[in-house]
């Protein structure tokens, strides 16, 4: 039979596991959401008013870039900013007009 202070302790032991989960779940929930807000103001610099504001498009297709490869994107995001990508950035040339 397990003692009162055993009993203390496992219990002790699982409430602080159970907390360590907890603070951790959240942590990844606040990086997760600060990754969103990163991602949301890279697409705003790539659709803000393109046609006078090469610059804007350009940071913010390097952002997006660089949000891709972040472990905070899951596979679907990735996808998702790979296409955004890929709709605002100029087709390769062709190897004709390559020197």
């Amino acid at each position: 039979m397990l003692t009162t202070a055993e009993v203390a302790l496992i219990v002790s032991g699982a409430a602080l596991v159970g907390t360590a989960v907890t603070v951790f779940q959240k942590r990844l929930a606040d990086r997760r959401e600060a990754w969103w807000g990163r991602t949301q103001w890279a697409l705003e610099h790539i659709l803000a008013d393109q046609v006078s504001d090469d610059t804007n498009r350009t940071v913010g297709l390097l952002m997006l870039a660089a949000l891709q490869h972040s472990v905070l994107a899951t596979g679907e995001e990735r996808k998702m900013l790979g296409q955004v990508a890929d709709a605002f950035l100029p087709p390769p040339p062709d190897e004709d007009e390559i020197p």
